[in-house]
């Protein structure tokens, strides 16, 4: 799924950016960010890594837009392959905000699209009402890159019932 992907969206994961951009062939990315600094730095990486690999022509199917301009953007309905998305903290405890979240995601995918979202467990209710299909999810503490991390630094916590979900629009 992720070899076959030709449009993907990357969404409020500022931070971790490049880990969601694969080197295999050119794609198109659109990467929605909310901490410009944090968007910075993930281009630098992702420069770095075209230079390496001398595919220099990669970078320009690669696009930053700010979430604010995006909303006005009607060009991205139905348009991508695949998402990753992080739903901000703030949004947990609104049901109405989740359910809002999740449908504009789906509006976003094309029919069949898949996405990997990272949110509270009270997301699950929000999926089928908004078109998506869980095929997965699992708790970011039980990963093992959350794993791995925890062996370098022992006292790392996170949000509690943080939840990774892998879906698919209907």
């Amino acid at each position: 799924m992720l070899a076959r992907a030709e449009r993907v969206l990357i969404e409020n994961g500022d931070a971790v950016i490049a880990t969601c951009i694969l080197f295999d062939r050119p794609r198109d990315y659109t990467v929605r960010v909310q901490v410009p600094a944090f968007a910075q730095k993930q281009a630098q990486q992702l420069w770095s890594v075209c230079a390496r690999l001398q595919r220099w022509d990669w970078l320009n199917r690669i696009r930053f837009v700010p979430i604010a301009r995006w909303q006005q953007d009607p060009s991205s309905a139905h348009a991508f392959d695949l998402a990753y998305q992080w739903i901000p903290f703030a949004m947990e405890d609104d049901p109405l905000q989740l359910l809002t979240a999740m449908k504009e995601l789906r509006l976003t995918l094309r029919s069949g699209g898949h996405a990997f979202v990272l949110g509270p467990t009270s997301l699950s209710a929000c999926l089928a009402p908004s078109g998506f299909r869980m095929i997965w999810k699992e708790p970011v503490e039980q990963l093992p890159t959350f794993r791995m991390h925890r062996t370098i630094l022992p006292k790392a916590r996170l949000k509690a019932g943080l939840t990774l979900y892998y879906v698919k629009g209907s």
